[in-house]
Order: C-alpha cells, then structure tokens, then sequence
C-alpha cells in the first residue's frame, strides 16, 4: 500500500483511512474513517490492495460485503466489481 499511497488517486485517500488491525490474504485492511472524495468509499467501507495482481483495490462496507473493486487511479473496474458481487464476496473479520 505504501507505493500506492503514492499515486495521485493513493495520496487524496491516505488521510481518510486508518489500518486495522485485520489482514486479508497477507493484505492489510484498512477503514474509511474520514469523507473521501470518491463516489466509491463512504465512511466505515474497508478495503485492501489485491495481493495477487496488485493492480486493483476492493472495497466493501461496513458489513464486510463485496461493494466495489476500483482501478489504482479511482476509477470503478466495472467487470471486477460484478464479478465481485456475482460471487458474493466477504471479507473477514
């Protein structure tokens, strides 16, 4: 995440999220706990980078369920977020 915190999207959402204390396939999870200007992530949503492909981040809300998967730039990566929700993903708690 420290690499990602760098990009322009990364650096405008850093202020907004606080990391927990939960990992999700060797990813940190991290809560929005500030308003994020991103029509995506609303307070108490948690996300993780992908561990896999690192090229995308999922985001869920405060109940743990699949919301959406956005691009590293913001932008919602539509395929990845149906598929998500088709799949009924949850993260841990």
């Amino acid at each position: 995440m420290s690499e990602f915190f760098k990009t322009e999207f990364g650096g405008t959402i850093k202020n907004g999220l606080n990391k927990t204390k939960q990992q999700f396939q060797g990813q940190s999870i991290y809560e929005v706990t500030n308003k994020i200007d991103s029509p995506y992530l609303k307070k108490g949503d948690q996300l993780y980078l992908d561990n896999l492909h690192k090229d995308h981040i999922e985001v869920f809300d405060k109940r743990g369920n699949a919301k959406a998967v956005l691009n590293l730039d913001g932008t919602l990566n539509v395929s990845k977020t149906e598929s998500a929700l088709k799949e009924g993903r949850k993260i841990g708690k």
